[in-house]
């Protein structure tokens, strides 16, 4: 599917993590390195990771820090599109490590043209930052920032979009690890 590109989000400040939360480490990897191992048969080397630490560097990625500084995940989706070459992009939030291959190409495979945004669906609540973005939508993503409203489900809920039910045996994949508590229990 060299006809996609991947987006990384990992240039977040990890308040409630108080350290780099991409680069913590689960079965003896960094989590931006289990992402990258399920993107990169899907997207080849069209991996862009959104991020001003230079740490990211070691997988070989192309990494550009944000366009527009301080603006959250709008901002960086906004500049991974910004940079992407391809209409279509799976964009992951790097505190999603226990994303697989087979569920982005499943979700990838539900996306269609029709639709400038596919995004998951798990139980009810969706999940705006594993989903497939149509590098189209970067001129809404501009305007919404412009006017700060950085809110990315706002923006997903104001576009041609679709939510895509979640299998039960991909559901625990979704989880956020944005503490140290959820890291803890991830762990075991």
């Amino acid at each position: 599917m060299e006809h996609c590109t991947g987006i990384v989000l990992a240039g977040g400040k990890s308040n409630r993590m108080g350290t780099d939360k991409g680069l913590l480490l689960l079965d003896g990897k960094p989590f931006v390195a289990h992402i990258y191992g399920a993107l990169q048969p899907l997207v080849g080397e069209n991996c862009i990771i959104v991020s001003s630490n230079p740490d990211y560097d070691f997988l070989g990625c192309t990494r550009v820090e944000d366009i527009i500084p301080n603006k959250g995940p709008l901002g960086g989706i906004y500049t991974g599109l910004k940079y992407s070459k391809t209409k279509m992009n799976i964009v992951i939030s790097v505190d999603a490590p226990l994303v697989t291959t087979e569920l982005l190409q499943w979700m990838f495979s539900k996306h269609s043209e029709l639709f400038l945004v596919s995004q998951l669906l798990v139980d009810g609540k969706t999940n705006p930052l594993v989903a497939v973005y149509d590098r189209s939508i970067r001129i809404q993503i501009s305007e919404a920032i412009a006017g700060n409203k950085l809110k990315v489900r706002d923006l997903v809920d104001g576009v041609i979009h679709q939510d895509v039910q979640v299998p039960e045996k991909w559901k625990n994949q979704l989880v956020n690890i944005n503490t140290p508590e959820e890291y803890q229990n991830l762990k075991r």
